[in-house]
């Protein structure tokens, strides 16, 4: 019974090859589209899951009105990290980060030395140590404890230490950025995941800053935790 009515349908699509076709190729691109969207969520969904601690990261924003323009902005001040800690004893761990978006022009771009030459890198951020407790970031070489505590020292990715130096046993080894400022790598991390919210190479310490003002703040922990 099955097998004459896989025959009869298969005279059928034959008999009506135009319609048989149009059908074929739309229910193609009906699968196709709904794979894709279905792709799409699952990856737009996986952002930070990376973090054993993603569900108790929070970012600190700024809702600002100027000349009657409203916005929220990924910046904060700086008096406000010793603020939280001070007034809100349910947050475990405060962190700071500022990019080149945040630095004067003079300070945002970074030529770093590879022999004789120099490269310009964008995937650069000052931070400090407490980074490494509130995101995971898995350290290769070297302890992240205190990696950054110290003026000029510098953590990077593997991908980075390959780049630069050819191999990832580079703790202690020096780079030079601006061709005037040397910055010691303290620590090697394994790269950071594409589905993060942020994704640098280089993380420089917070203290080599002489000002720290127009911070990108995040702390992890939150209320009721």
């Amino acid at each position: 019974m099955i097998k004459n009515h896989i025959k009869t349908a298969i005279r059928t699509l034959r008999k009506n090859k135009g319609f048989t076709a149009i059908n074929v190729l739309g229910l193609s691109v009906g699968l196709a589209t709904c794979l894709l969207i279905v792709f799409y969520v699952v990856d737009e969904l996986s952002y930070d899951k990376y973090n054993i601690k993603s569900d108790r990261i929070f970012r600190i924003t700024t809702n600002a009105k100027l000349n009657g323009h409203e916005g929220i902005y990924a910046t904060t001040e700086g008096p406000l990290q010793g603020a939280l800690k001070g007034h809100f004893p349910e947050i475990e761990n405060v962190t700071r980060i500022i990019d080149n978006n945040g630095l004067p022009v003079s300070a945002s771009k970074f030529s770093i030395r590879k022999g004789p030459s120099n490269i310009q890198e964008k995937k650069v951020v000052y931070t400090e140590s407490s980074l490494f407790d509130v995101f995971t970031l898995p350290a290769v070489l070297g302890d992240l404890k205190r990696s950054l505590d110290e003026p000029h020292t510098a953590v990077i990715t593997e991908s980075a230490a390959q780049r630069y130096f050819g191999k990832t046993d580079v703790v202690g080894k020096v780079l030079t950025i601006n061709d005037t400022s040397l910055y010691r790598v303290t620590a090697v991390i394994k790269d950071i995941p594409l589905q993060s919210h942020f994704n640098y190479d280089f993380f420089l310490s917070f203290s080599t800053l002489p000002e720290s003002h127009h911070l990108s703040l995040w702390c992890a922990g939150g209320l009721g935790i």
